[in-house]
């Protein structure tokens, strides 16, 4: 996830003090940005490795006291709905991301009829039962390959997060590379040509498939008027003069529980 995405997400999403979680989290940057806006964060990783550079880039960017509430989990992915029970109703913002890899046997090799929208099985459910009432579940996704097609998973996501009793609010664009005017510039920066050759590979996908991911956001219902929010309108207000600081702009986004799209540019990511 980059950087401009996950400020984004925990200022639109997120009041002081609200509880943030990433599941199966890749990197630091959702982690990072819920502590600099004074949230409580936990993130789950499959990868000790991983989660081990994670701790230590957190280290050197805020002080001690900040990362008190900061908790690193290591757990397999299947086993985060049991491993995250004390945290089952709290949190105002769940993330979870889908890679391009299909599922895979113990062998890493890909699982026979896998589609796009298996990968993360259990990650909606598991999600929505995390959720305080009027949370949202953040979902960054984007095509996948299943076998010898390109499958589109966001249909998929949405009849799971509704079938765990979400609310389907928005489907933003999340752009990878920089735009100019009203054209995505295809000039790279040596530092972001680093970051598209990291991305996994998905063999068979278009071109232009890499140029954005797709953020779903849901909202868990509740009876209040204000129980859900829109990217581009921070919960976190700015004083008179401020800037909010967000590194990013939704562009005409449609109003919150309209199921519409919007675009923003995410400047990188997975």
């Amino acid at each position: 996830m980059s950087g401009p995405l996950a400020r984004h997400l925990v200022s639109a999403c997120t009041r002081l003090g609200d509880t943030v979680i990433h599941l199966d989290a890749t990197d630091h940057q959702l982690v990072s940005a819920a502590l600099v806006t004074g949230c409580r964060v936990t993130a789950t990783f499959a990868d000790p490795a991983l989660a081990g550079v994670t701790w230590t880039r957190l280290t050197r960017t805020h002080l001690e006291d900040d990362l008190q509430v900061a908790d690193l989990r290591v757990i397999r992915p299947e086993n985060s709905a049991q491993a995250l029970e004390d945290l089952s109703g709290t949190a105002a913002l769940v993330v979870v991301q889908q890679s391009c890899a299909p599922s895979s046997d113990e062998a890493g090799r890909p699982a026979a009829g896998a589609a796009a929208s298996d990968v993360q099985p259990i990650a909606v459910s598991a999600a929505a039962t995390l959720l305080k009432p009027g949370g949202h579940l953040a979902v960054v996704t984007g095509l996948h390959r299943a076998e010898d097609r390109v499958v589109d998973p966001v249909p998929e996501v949405i009849r799971r997060a509704r079938g765990a009793g979400l609310r389907y609010l928005q489907h933003i664009i999340a752009l990878r590379l920089p735009v100019r005017g009203e054209r995505i510039d295809p000039v790279m920066s040596q530092r972001e040509v680093a970051a598209a050759q990291a991305l996994p590979p998905c063999a068979g996908l278009p071109v232009s498939a890499r140029v954005h991911s797709d953020v779903l956001l849901f909202t868990k219902v509740t009876g209040l008027a204000d129980g859900s929010c829109e990217l581009g309108e921070p919960r976190h207000k700015a004083k008179a003069g401020e800037r909010t600081g967000s590194a990013l702009a939704a562009d005409s986004s449609p109003p919150a529980g309209s199921g519409q799209g919007g675009t923003t540019q995410a400047g990188g990511g997975r």
